[in-house]
């Protein structure tokens, strides 16, 4: 039998190892608490710096449906560009002749029906598959640029291919909100001989790798509009293909372009190819914002948001931002909602998404 002093000295020392042990669960439960109490603050959680690395969850853009169809079809929202506060255009890839208004309440939720704004002056079907969009302003003078996607599709019988009618507008918005459109002639055979980097491509459908644009953005530094390559791709990095505007009031033809060397894009690395998506000028970040997605329909993979900032090398990095599953974010700009700045996406699935500048945490 032990000693009532042998028994003394072990009660004791497990005494002392229950206050140690409930001591060290006090203090990671406080720890943990401190962090949700963080994380429900709203401290976002930080982007990857660059090419790999260790990345946390950052948010998520999920659209919301503009709640009304485009005839029989939704609305496959494209490029999209500030009008003024709180009013938006887009172009939708399966109207040739026409933009749509999307306004917003100060919360960022859709305001009224969407407002169809015909394209005065141009002529019956004299452009098809309207993909990207962006606006330039310069002495008092501002203009919305769209772009087709400049590429080749199957006739309905499948045996060849037929060239649709494409080209570049340039918008100019009245004074009572209408839009009067000049279409460059002749602006796709100038594109594809001046960039020899698609040229090879030009004759092919995109999910053969042929040429599909689906970016545009204003650079004002190089006084040019940046095309954004779905397809093709260079050593599987995705193309921007810059073409300078001597006048940007001036005559609406060829001679008013200059082709500049061609940047290809450095991003990460996946199984399946990806390309532009959309591409935008954001001032108050001094970038690019890049919507990357897959450049071939059928593969997987996942939209990603990069920033470029604007470099002959191409340099990006990788946003810690995602997208909603089933979105396909086709449009990228940024405005004032409100007077509160913003970005917002638009959804080739019919839909869009505000987010909140003040908010982003990249």
């Amino acid at each position: 039998m032990k000693s009532s002093k042998s028994l003394d000295t072990n009660l004791g020392a497990r005494m002392r190892r229950r206050i140690f042990l409930c001591a060290a669960t006090l203090a990671l439960f406080s720890a943990a608490t401190v962090a949700l109490g963080r994380h429900q603050d709203g401290a976002a959680p930080p982007a990857s710096s660059g090419h790999g690395g260790a990345k946390t969850k950052g948010p998520t853009i999920t659209p919301i449906p503009f709640g009304e169809m485009n005839g029989d079809d939704v609305y496959n929202a494209s490029g999209v560009v500030p009008l003024a506060d709180s009013r938006f255009l887009f172009c939708d890839n399966n109207c040739n002749d026409s933009l749509f208004e999307l306004d917003l309440t100060e919360d960022g939720q859709k305001k009224g029906p969407l407002i169809r704004r015909p394209l005065q002056g141009l002529a019956p079907n004299a452009i098809d598959d309207m993909e990207a969009m962006t606006l330039a302003e310069e002495k008092g003078r501002r203009f919305i640029f769209v772009a087709s996607s400049l590429c080749v599709k199957k006739t309905k019988d499948g045996q060849s291919l037929r060239i649709p009618p494409s080209g570049l507008l340039r918008v100019t918005v009245n004074s009572d909100d209408g839009l009067s459109a000049e279409n460059m002639p002749g602006f796709r055979d100038w594109f594809i001989k001046h960039a020899p980097i698609v040229a090879a491509s030009a004759n092919r459908i995109p999910d053969e790798g042929g040429l599909n644009i689906e970016g545009l953005a204003w650079d004002h530094e190089r006084h040019a509009l940046l095309f954004g390559v779905r397809t093709p791709l260079s050593a599987n990095n995705p193309l921007v293909i810059p073409v300078k505007l001597k006048d940007l009031d001036g005559p609406w033809t060829t001679s008013n372009l200059k082709m500049l060397p061609p940047i290809q894009l450095s991003i990460e690395a996946t199984e399946a190819a990806r390309g532009i998506r959309s591409i935008e000028y954001v001032a108050s970040l001094h970038a690019f914002l890049v919507v990357i997605g897959k450049a071939i329909s059928g593969q997987k993979a996942p939209f990603a948001l990069y920033e470029w900032k604007g470099g002959k090398h191409g340099k990006t990095r990788r946003l810690n931002v995602s997208f909603a599953p089933k979105m396909k974010p086709e449009g990228l700009t940024s405005g004032t909602v409100a007077g509160r700045p913003a970005l917002l996406y638009t959804d080739d699935g019919g839909g869009y998404q505000v987010f909140w500048l003040d908010q982003l945490r990249f």
